[in-house]
């Protein structure tokens, strides 16, 4: 035990002479506590982030309800999986009738819960308005004797009838309707690139 201790303070005491050799080991150790603070630091880090991503990650429904009418055949609530296509609904519920306005939805557009799709029938005109005009010509679909144009069944050709309204929206007036169906005529200023300066000169030539 004597000799033990007799070496290590003759060790301590070289040490404490021999600074340079002190340097280096006080250096080593300072740089090993660093890299052991620093791996405890991104390890805390590390899990902290996944718990975080874990508590605001909300699994999206992989079940949609949607309400589909008009021209299918077995109108009805459907459910569907996330992801469905306005086609594969329009399966669902037995296809469209032949007096469906194919021109006037989006097929291929994505369902959304809870939603109200309304298939148009081709043309909602009475008996009085669909006869010949003087002219000899027939109305356009969606357009009424006096010119007004209906906006939940005009095509698209009738829609760029209107004033403001182009190709890109009227589109956008197809695409829009094919999943929610205008209940008011005002509802046309939810369809994107229609503000109170178009909706103003529309309002008098358009209806539901």
């Amino acid at each position: 035990m004597t000799n033990a201790a007799d070496k290590i303070k003759s060790f301590a005491g070289n040490l404490v002479s021999d600074k340079k050799l002190l340097i280096k080991i006080l250096s080593i150790a300072c740089i090993l506590i660093l890299a052991l603070i620093l791996r405890i630091s991104n390890s805390t880090k590390s899990d902290i982030s996944v718990e975080t991503t874990t508590a605001n990650s909300e699994p999206e429904s992989a079940e949609l309800f949607v309400d589909i009418g008009g021209a299918v055949h077995r109108p009805g609530v459907y459910k569907v999986e996330n992801g469905t296509r306005l086609y594969e609904v329009v399966e669902l519920a037995g296809g469209l009738r032949s007096d469906a306005d194919t021109d006037s939805v989006n097929q291929a557009a994505f369902v959304e819960d809870g939603a109200k799709i309304i298939i148009p029938v081709y043309s909602e005109l009475d008996g009085d308005e669909a006869s010949v005009s003087a002219g000899g010509n027939m109305p356009q679909a969606g357009i009424d004797a006096s010119g007004i144009v209906n906006i939940n069944s005009a095509d698209k050709d009738a829609l760029k009838t209107l004033p403001g309204i182009g190709d890109v929206i009227a589109d956008r007036i197809i695409e829009y309707r094919s999943l929610n169906r205008f209940q008011k005529i005002e509802d046309l200023m939810q369809v994107k690139g229609i503000g109170d300066s178009i909706f103003e000169k529309l309002k008098d030539v358009i209806t539901i």
